[in-house]
């Protein structure tokens, strides 16, 4: 998925949990420095994370809600 940000450099959706509304999206940075869009949960739970994802696949296992069954 990478970076989901349109051509003219507005935000597009969370790459964690796809939310599109751009009053909620914002960035956070992996590893690499590479600036990904995502909603504002989201870049509070990497920003409060042990460590910065490396890559878009991994920020989304770190912080994709897991609730017991």
């Amino acid at each position: 998925m990478g970076n989901l940000e349109r051509r003219n450099g507005t935000k597009s959706a969370c790459a964690v949990c796809g939310l599109s509304d751009e009053r909620t999206l914002s960035y956070t940075r992996l590893e690499s420095g590479e600036r990904i869009t995502v909603c504002g949960s989201h870049k509070i739970a990497h920003r409060r994370a042990d460590r910065l994802a490396r890559t878009t696949d991994e920020l989304r296992t770190m912080l994709t809600e897991r609730r017991a069954s």
